[in-house]
């Protein structure tokens, strides 16, 4: 029985790097930071100075963090290495804003509407995160190959498949990302809107 440890850090940090109906390889929650304001750039700021971390020197509104687990042996019979017990695990914590203080009722409407562009930009990273684990489990679960007892050749095959699905998953994150964050896209309206400066 060989275990593919290393293979699971690979991946893990592969995803780092970057950043389905739910089913028990993932699961998912939700946690808020506290901002204050009075008008809808006031808590824009606050937003800027308290958000989760974004790379080493940025912060962000919003953000869907990922923590994923691999775990699995291969298995050697008549030739044959297959994989035993595998499969991947995912984490997803989703990290929103929230204004500790009842807002004016103009500022309040602008802010349920801001918060719900938020919630629809994460949750599409979720699902992209969300098909990449069930294309990852799919690929470990029916994974097998001639190969000799040490299956370093199928642990060799193996890795470059589950690096094919995960370079994949990272483009389609950064491309969704440069679509909601082009000049005037989705993410720019919707500040202005929160700030007063769009209808």
């Amino acid at each position: 029985m060989r275990g593919f440890a290393k293979l699971g850090m690979m991946v893990g940090a592969a995803l780092m790097a970057s950043t389905l109906a739910v089913r028990a390889d993932v699961t998912v929650k939700t946690k808020y930071y506290d901002i204050k304001g009075k008008t809808g750039l006031e808590l824009f700021y606050d937003m800027n100075r308290k958000g989760p971390r974004h790379g080493f020197l940025t912060k962000a509104i919003a953000q869907t963090q990922f923590k994923t687990s691999l775990k699995g042996d291969f298995v050697h019979s008549n030739g044959v290495c297959r994989t035993k017990g595998a499969g991947m695990t995912m984490q997803i914590t989703y990290v929103y804003p929230r204004p500790v203080d009842k807002l004016p009722s103009a500022l309040a409407r602008r802010w349920k509407k801001f918060q719900a562009t938020n919630v629809t930009h994460e949750e599409m990273h979720g699902r992209l995160a969300k098909k990449m684990v069930g294309d990852v489990n799919r690929t470990l679960r029916g994974f097998r190959m001639a190969d000799g007892q040490s299956c370093r050749k199928a642990n060799a095959k193996l890795m470059k498949e589950l690096d094919r699905i995960v370079i994949a998953y990272n483009k389609s994150q950064v491309d969704f990302d440069k679509r909601e964050h082009r000049d005037g896209g989705p993410v720019e309206k919707s500040v202005l809107a929160l700030i007063g400066k769009l209808n």
